[in-house]
């Protein structure tokens, strides 16, 4: 069991009760009790085997407290979703107007605007890190080349058929994304990254190597905590524009990560290079480390946003809340966050 300064509880392992206990939540396991009060809890993410009572759901809804039930690599699979969850009809049927009206393209655009932005930054970071100059030349030169395409992208006059904008903006992606981890081998090479892998499953990760299976979990996560704010804004987390509808597929939440991405690649090599994670470690292991991390030292992390500094958890709030301003004619683009190099 884990509890961050920002007040998550992460439930971890086997046979954990969580009840409602004088007012209070009270967590039974085989190595003890504890309780917390209310007000200083924000989200409690189960990963293991739990039981929860009814009393405490009503508590947790009562309360404001959010309830995430995850797989051990942190696929969000179950959120509870109070009744009175924020958020106004007008929000979400405006984000349905947006599949036809020529909005939804300038999300899409937007978005990818800022993951290619913070990529660019990424590689121009690391560029100023490297020993080589031959490295270091490499990595600036295609953090220009990302630049270039990033540009391009913003001059992108969007059209009313979703479908088509939606083609032709992820064409762009796909071009940065190659660029990007292409140079990206450079700084994660000694870790035995080769190329990006996408497999989510831990069972299929065994052979994977730490890089791409700290970089899927650690997405994972971001898109359990940007569920719960699409969800307080009363939007449909199931209904996206860049990543197609499908069953089950929360496309909205995947579409909104986008940006946050290589905030989180830049983590994922910080936590390498201080040995944080390790070379070897069993995958569920990893999975541990990292979702500890991400709680108490990610989300804690500060960036300038709406000129002014912010924790990032804060930022995906006011980030989600932009979306709302545009969807509803406040704004006339999406703001995304960004990671200076």
């Amino acid at each position: 069991m884990i509890v961050s300064s920002l007040g998550h509880l992460i439930i971890e392992g086997y046979g954990v009760s969580l009840r409602k206990k004088r007012g209070r939540l009270l967590v039974v396991s085989s190595e003890g009790k504890w309780e917390f009060a209310f007000k200083n809890l924000r989200e409690i993410i189960i990963t293991g085997k739990a039981s929860i009572s009814t009393d405490l759901l009503k508590a947790l809804a009562f309360n404001g407290v959010d309830l995430i039930v995850t797989t051990y690599t942190g696929t969000p699979l179950v959120r509870l979703v109070p009744a009175r969850a924020g958020g106004t009809v007008r929000n979400r049927v405006e984000q349905y107007k947006c599949l036809e009206d020529g909005r939804g393209c300038i999300i899409a655009r937007d978005l990818i605007v800022g993951k290619g932005r913070n990529q660019a930054s990424n590689l121009r970071y690391y560029s100023k890190a490297r020993s080589s100059p031959s490295e270091s030349r490499e990595l600036y030169e295609k953090a220009s080349m990302i630049k270039e395409l990033v540009e391009k992208l913003k001059n992108y006059e969007p059209h009313g058929d979703l479908r088509v904008c939606r083609e032709e903006i992820m064409a762009y992606e796909a071009q940065i994304a190659n660029i990007y981890w292409d140079a990206m081998k450079i700084v994660y090479g000694e870790y035995g990254f080769r190329e990006r892998l996408k497999k989510p499953d831990i069972r299929e990760s065994a052979e994977m190597d730490i890089v791409n299976l700290s970089l899927n979990i650690g997405y994972n996560l971001l898109a359990g905590s940007l569920w719960k704010y699409v969800l307080r804004f009363g939007l449909d987390p199931f209904m996206g524009f860049l990543h197609a509808e499908r069953p089950g597929r929360l496309s909205l939440v995947y579409d909104l990560i986008e940006p946050y991405r290589p905030i989180l690649d830049r983590f994922i090599a910080s936590l390498l290079r201080t040995n944080t994670l390790k070379q070897g470690l069993e995958p569920k292991k990893l999975a541990v480390i990292l979702r500890e991390k991400y709680y108490k030292d990610f989300l804690n992390y500060k960036l300038k946003y709406r000129g002014r500094k912010y924790r990032l958890e804060t930022i995906m709030f006011l980030y989600v809340e932009d979306l709302v301003s545009f969807l509803i004619g406040r704004k006339s683009h999406v703001s995304t966050p960004y990671i200076a190099w």
